[in-house]
């Protein structure tokens, strides 16, 4: 059995050269000397006891087969690296945090109001996740709780239902649609709308579903807030954040109207997703919301 010990930092230098394709634009990349990096392939070759470039051509190196095969497996053994690295430090963290994340803002903005009600404290992370990043991100260890818009069931994940979120419109008074109890989405084609520039797949649905429309979209709850005082343009609450303190803040001194909005896209059934390792210590927080969850 060989007994090989490779320097990381010479496998990331070989991933970067295979990115950029010259000593030059890989020293650059990495912020070092191009003959640092000659220095160090040729080093990661002798360690190796193979050749991993094609010198041929004067001035000009480039990967031979092995080089390309060397380059792909150091991807992937880097890749290892920094999962193993992540997955120590979020397990020591989660051991005295309980860490909670969405792909959309409301549910966290409701656990955030409620969090004095609930059996254990969540730490809030206020940046949505990717919803391609769901399952990684619990395997990793990065969050004990994630709220997702469908259920996800697997060997090592498991959801829990906690209720619907769905989109009222908050509407000038004089605006004729203020006079309806409901109203659809294509009711609100060709209006100006201020919208989070955060709010998950609430994008894509009121964007896809409200035609010739208009969306101003800020990037701070602040600066909402400021604008909505100050202007007639209409924006949506949800039945989770209706009756949140940020959301109370727009309305001062501004007598908006709140309307219904009747139409088959307006919901979102809302899960609790996390490990099933993690199921004991999840669920009584799961519980809590989904009894005080806005109908």
């Amino acid at each position: 059995m060989i007994n090989l010990t490779v320097n990381l930092e010479l496998l990331a230098e070989l991933v970067a050269f295979k990115r950029y394709g010259t000593l030059s634009a890989t020293a650059e990349h990495l912020m070092i000397t191009q003959p640092t990096v000659t220095r160090g392939m040729k080093r990661l070759e002798e360690e190796l006891g193979v050749t991993l470039f094609d010198r041929s051509v004067s001035n000009h190196i480039k990967l031979n087969d092995t080089g390309l095969l060397a380059a792909n497996e150091a991807a992937k053994l880097l890749k290892n690296v920094d999962d193993f690295t992540d997955k120590v430090l979020n397990y020591d963290r989660l051991r005295n945090e309980f860490t909670v994340a969405s792909i959309i803002p409301g549910p966290i903005g409701l656990l955030n109001f409620l969090k004095d009600q609930m059996p254990t404290r969540p730490v809030i992370n206020w940046q949505l996740v990717n919803p391609d990043n769901v399952a990684s991100d619990l395997e990793n260890l990065k969050e004990r709780l994630i709220f997702t818009d469908h259920e996800i069931i697997n060997d090592d994940l498991e959801s829990f239902y906690l209720g619907r979120e769905y989109l009222k419109l908050e509407i000038d008074p004089f605006n004729p649609l203020s006079q309806k109890k409901a109203v659809s989405f294509k009711d609100l084609t060709g209006m100006t709308f201020l919208v989070l520039q955060d709010i998950g797949t609430w994008r894509k649905i009121v964007e896809d579903n409200i035609p010739q429309a208009d969306f101003l979209y800020q990037n701070s709850i602040n600066a909402m807030n400021t604008i909505s005082q100050y202007s007639r343009f209409s924006f949506f609450v949800s039945n989770l954040t209706q009756a949140l303190p940020d959301t109370l803040n727009r309305f001062n001194g501004d007598p908006r109207v709140t309307v219904d909005i009747d139409d088959p896209k307006n919901e979102m059934e809302i899960y609790g997703t996390y490990l099933k390792s993690e199921r004991r210590v999840v669920q009584p927080l799961l519980k809590a919301l989904s009894q005080a969850w806005p109908k």
